[in-house]
C-alpha cells in the first residue's frame, strides 16, 4: 500500500476484514458473492480489501445472503459501515495536510498497537506543544503563525488518539535514541516542558519509552525513523511508515514489514537501553544547561 487515499478507506479496511471473514465463514467464494451484487468477482475483492464503498441496501443484501449475522448483528455491521464511509476529523485541514499524512493519520485511528523509533527528533505522537511548535518553525521556516497554529491543531488531534476513553487507544512502545532527548529543539524551558509530558506519558497504562544511550552502537535500525501500526488479529496487516525525503511512505508487503519488525525487536533488546523516566532523571540537568 502506498500513500493515496488510505484515510478515505481505513476504516473500510476493519469492515472488509469483517466481510471477507463473512463470506469465508458461509462457505461462498468472491464469483458467488458477486453474483449476489451482479459486479465481477473484482468489484467483490476490492470491498474487501476496504478500496470502495457499498450502498447499506446493497451491503445489506450481501449480509443477508451469507446468513452469518441475526438482525442485531447486522445492524452493527451496517453502522460501522457508515462509520467507515464519514469523513474522517482530518479532513478539514487540507490545506496543511499531505497525501502521505492523511493516509498515516487515518490508519493511526484504527491502531492498537504504535511501535516507534526515533533516531533525529521525538515522535510526533510523543511532542509536548512548545516542542512541536519549536520543531515546526524550523521545517516550515517563514510560515504564517495562522498557518503553523493550523499543524499544531492537526498534531492535537492526532495525539487525541492516545487519551480517548472508548475505544481503548492504542499501547505505544517507543525507542528513543538519547542524541534525540540531547537535541535544542527550542530553548531549556521547551525542553524541560518537554521532559516533563514524557514522564506523564509513561504513567499511562500501556506506554512504554526507552532510551539508547549514546555510548551503546547498534545497527539495527540506522535507516532513520519508522513507525509500526498494528490491528486486532487477522483484520488487517502489519503497516510500517517509512520516512523519505518527501515525506513518508506506508508499506504494508509482509517481507519489508517483517524485516523492520525484527529490526525494532533487535533495537528493543539492547541491553542498557533504559526507561525514559530514569534517563531524565539523571541526564535532564545537563541535557538543558
Amino acid at each position: 500500500m502506498s500513500a493515496g487515499h488510505v484515510a478515505a478507506t481505513a476504516g473500510r479496511m476493519l469492515l472488509g476484514g469483517r466481510l471477507r471473514a463473512l463470506r469465508r465463514a458461509a462457505g461462498m467464494s468472491l464469483a458467488g458473492a458477486a453474483a449476489v451484487l451482479d459486479e465481477p468477482p473484482e468489484a467483490v475483492r476490492r470491498l474487501e480489501e476496504g478500496r470502495v464503498a457499498l450502498a447499506a441496501d446493497r451491503l445489506g443484501t450481501l449480509l443477508a445472503a451469507y446468513g452469518r449475522l441475526d438482525a442485531a448483528g447486522t445492524a452493527r455491521l451496517l453502522a460501522q459501515a457508515e462509520r467507515a464511509n464519514a469523513p474522517g476529523w482530518w479532513e478539514e485541514y487540507g490545506d496543511v495536510l499531505p497525501d502521505w499524512l492523511a493516509d498515516h493519520v487515518g490508519l493511526e485511528e484504527h491502531a492498537q498497537l504504535i511501535r516507534v523509533y526515533a533516531p533525529a527528533v521525538l515522535p510526533d505522537l510523543l511532542q509536548s506543544p512548545a516542542y512541536a511548535a519549536a520543531l515546526l518553525r524550523r521545517q516550515h521556516p517563514g510560515e504564517s503563525e495562522q498557518r503553523l497554529g493550523r499543524r499544531l491543531e492537526l498534531l492535537r488531534g492526532r495525539q487525541a488518539v492516545l487519551e480517548r476513553a472508548a475505544p481503548r487507544p492504542p499501547a505505544v512502545w517507543a525507542l528513543v535514541e538519547e542524541a534525540t532527548l540531547r537535541r535544542r529543539v527550542g530553548g531549556p524551558a521547551v525542553l524541560r516542558e518537554q521532559f516533563a509530558h514524557l514522564r506523564r506519558l509513561v504513567e499511562r497504562p500501556g506506554f512504554t519509552i526507552r532510551v539508547v544511550p549514546l555510548h551503546t552502537a547498534h545497527s539495527a535500525l540506522l535507516c532513520g525513523p519508522v513507525q509500526m501500526i498494528r490491528y486486532r488479529p487477522s483484520e488487517l496487516p502489519d503497516l510500517v511508515l517509512l520516512s523519505t525525503l518527501g515525506g513518508a511512505e506506508i508499506c504494508e508487503r509482509p517481507q519489508i514489514v517483517r524485516q523492520y519488525l525484527m529490526a525494532l525487536d533487535s533495537a528493543a533488546s539492547v541491553r542498557d537501553s533504559v526507561p525514559i523516566t530514569d534517563w531524565i532523571a539523571k541526564w535532564e540537568e545537563r541535557a538543558v544547561a
